[in-house]
């Protein structure tokens, strides 16, 4: 009779230490799922910092064009997020940017263009923070007819992006 009590109690063990094993599973998983879900997603938070980014630079850019009595070539400087012992902006680079007749910045009507756009206004290459832009030209008159609807499209390749409106500087989110 002890050996079938000691058996049924080693069975209870093992039965309770499996449930204790599943049941922590069971709660990892919703644990898991549940912050996988609301978090909210890093490359879209990126990418629309880059774009905000993006917006500022081409409106500087547009404003110094207006400022300088609109040249084909405009110098843009870049900052340092900090002050100098004079309490002045310490600049880290300057870099040329080519404007067009609206003043916008330009390039070639191309995918290499549209990168060049990237590298002029932001002065960085087509990564950030571990995650490669992917630069495309879409021709307005393909597109709508309208050759004012022209833009440069930069995407991550998991399919969220923002375009520049070449002709027009305007940037839109998506």
């Amino acid at each position: 009779m002890q050996k079938n009590q000691a058996s049924e109690e080693r069975n209870r063990s093992v039965f309770f230490n499996v449930s204790v094993v599943f049941v922590f599973v069971a709660l990892m998983v919703i644990f898991i799922v549940y912050f996988y879900v609301t978090a909210p997603n890093i490359k879209r938070v990126n990418l629309d910092n880059l774009a905000n980014s993006f917006t500022t630079s081409v409106n500087s850019a547009h404003w110094q064009w207006q400022a300088q009595g609109r040249p084909e070539i405009i110098i843009m400087s870049t900052f340092a997020p900090r002050l100098d012992d004079e309490k002045t902006l310490v600049e880290v680079d300057k870099h040329p940017v080519f404007m067009n007749a609206q003043g916008w910045p330009k390039a070639e009507f191309t995918g290499q263009g549209c990168e060049e756009i990237w590298s002029m206004v932001l002065n960085t290459s087509l990564q950030s923070e571990g995650f490669r832009v992917i630069a495309e030209f879409y021709d307005g008159v393909k597109l709508s007819g309208d050759t004012l609807q022209s833009r440069c499209r930069y995407r991550l390749s998991t399919g969220q992006y923002f375009e520049y409106k070449v002709f027009t500087g305007e940037v839109i989110k998506h």
